[in-house]
């Protein structure tokens, strides 16, 4: 690791190898890091935070000024991870698939060749030790943002920039990675960029705070005077929102009510991996009922989401009733995607198409990844009041893969809200939106959850994240004994 201060001068850089793609271009200015900083950055969603990261790791192309040498930066974000998964799932679909392909990557793959003794102490530190030689693809969420933390930590970089490295992480988790970055930065003196969407994810020992404005960095200063800005306040999620009212969804696509039954019924369920995920576990939603889920990464609360979809193959092994449809008896999947929308990583990993925004709303109407229909003059009305009421209007003709982060993960929210289902399956729906989009979507869920007639199965390591509304919780807690999980279920309130 070095110590010497890594210095950019007026450096602007190209964002896009593409010629037909527009010229835009990342300006980072005159800036120094040194040694002893700890630079924490927020932005807006779509103001350039991950671009800003890509240029400070060396990745793109310097077109003007002069940018540090012979500097060893590694970046984390979430377009690595997909980058990681891209990787598994083409070593996994070869056609001359080895024993280890069939397995794919590994935790333990990805830290080959890692210092002993910093792989021992990143490893504990992240809570890897179960998860080393699992499967990449078989992780949730968090466990494979886990994995991802841990390479670039192992490399001992002598920069780090991590872009929104705290979604989708327990509690449990961003507490520890909170004290590793602060180790890092103060044991091993490696200068690091930290860019965070909550003020929770700021770290006690920050040298300095900037503001990430169309593609730059606007503004460096101490955080007492960042956090007194007017626009840094929303960013951070201290803003209120007004009052919503959700548009109407098209009379076509008003769902007739499936019966008086329960939504969800799930009976006796045995799921078994390595481990024991549930066992004899039943679990209900009644027409009415909201649900927060929570639990650390790796519980279970994927599994139980992917079984009510049927996105699991272990659903036909189980007594699972959604819709009325008891699963395995000859319905087909659309006959249950028609009642529910949904928002996960998965999905977001998933959504490869590069469609522009627009469709990516109607796709909502039609439960396809991508447009394959042709949708009327009202279909594209209701998505258009969609987009403008979450800030997009302007972004209808663009390209979901040219989006930031928080933008397709918004889209992917308003396309899942669009047709009103009687049931929501969202899955940490608000990763890697900035405070306003955090407080935009609350007041969406809230709106739903109070004057509409779908259900809201909403999982959330962030209790701030959680609209007023829900009626029931259900708790993944740590077993006393062995590696397993308590599942407790409560309510909270009567029925809206």
């Amino acid at each position: 690791m070095t110590s010497r201060t890594i210095s950019w001068e007026n450096a602007v850089f190209r964002l896009s190898r593409d010629p037909s793609q527009d010229e835009a271009r990342v300006n980072l200015g005159s800036l120094a890091i040194a040694p002893s900083d700890l630079i924490v950055l927020i932005g807006g969603n779509g103001s350039g935070k991950t671009s800003v990261a890509r240029a400070l790791a060396g990745e793109l192309e310097l077109v003007s000024g002069t940018a540090p040498e012979n500097y060893h930066p590694v970046l984390v974000s979430f377009e690595k991870q997909m980058q990681l998964f891209e990787a598994d799932y083409n070593m996994r679909n070869s056609d001359a698939t080895t024993a280890k392909e069939e397995i794919g990557i590994t935790p333990a793959d990805l830290l080959q060749g890692a210092d002993p003794a910093v792989r021992a102490e990143v490893v504990s530190g992240m809570g890897l030790e179960d998860l080393m030689d699992k499967p990449l693809r078989t992780l949730s969420g968090g466990e494979g943002r886990k994995a991802l933390l841990a390479q670039a930590l192992c490399a001992k970089p002598n920069l780090i920039v991590f872009d929104t490295p705290f979604d989708a992480l327990d509690v449990q988790t961003r507490k520890a990675l909170l004290g590793l970055i602060n180790e890092i930065h103060e044991r091993y003196a490696t200068p690091t960029v930290l860019i965070v969407n909550r003020p929770s994810e700021i770290p006690d020992t920050l040298t300095k705070m900037g503001i990430i404005r169309h593609l730059g960095i606007t503004r460096l200063d101490t955080r007492e005077e960042i956090e007194a800005d007017p626009d840094a306040r929303v960013l951070l999620g201290y803003a209120s929102v007004p009052d919503v009212n959700l548009p109407r969804t098209p009379a076509r696509f008003a769902l007739k009510p499936f019966g008086d039954g329960p939504i969800v019924q799930l009976r006796d369920i045995h799921i078994e991996y390595q481990r024991v995920i549930f066992d004899h576990f039943s679990f209900t939603v009644n027409p009415g009922e909201h649900w927060h889920i929570m639990g650390p990464n790796g519980a279970g609360k994927s599994t139980l989401l992917s079984l009510i979809t049927g996105d699991n193959p272990l659903v036909y092994a189980n007594d699972v009733t959604v819709f009325g449809f008891r699963r395995g008896t000859g319905e087909s999947i659309w006959d249950i995607k028609k009642y529910y929308g949904a928002v996960s990583g998965a999905l977001h990993l998933d959504y490869r198409v590069s469609a522009p925004a627009l469709n990516v709303v109607l796709s909502g109407f039609y439960d396809s990844i991508g447009l394959y229909a042709h949708p009327g003059d009202d279909e594209v009305a209701c998505a258009r009041e969609w987009l403008k009421l979450a800030g997009l209007s302007d972004r209808e003709h663009e390209s979901f893969k040219t989006l930031s982060f928080g933008q397709q993960r918004m889209l992917l929210i308003i396309r899942a809200l669009v047709k009103n289902p009687p049931l929501l399956i969202l899955d940490e729906p608000l990763q890697g939106l900035d405070g306003f989009a955090r407080a935009q979507v609350k007041a969406f869920i809230s709106y739903i959850m109070k004057n509409g007639r779908t259900s809201v199965l909403f999982v959330s390591h962030h209790e701030e994240d959680v609209p007023e509304g829900f009626t029931n919780r259900l708790s993944f807690v740590k077993a006393k004994q062995g590696d397993g999980f308590d599942i407790i279920q409560e309510k909270l309130l009567q029925k809206l």
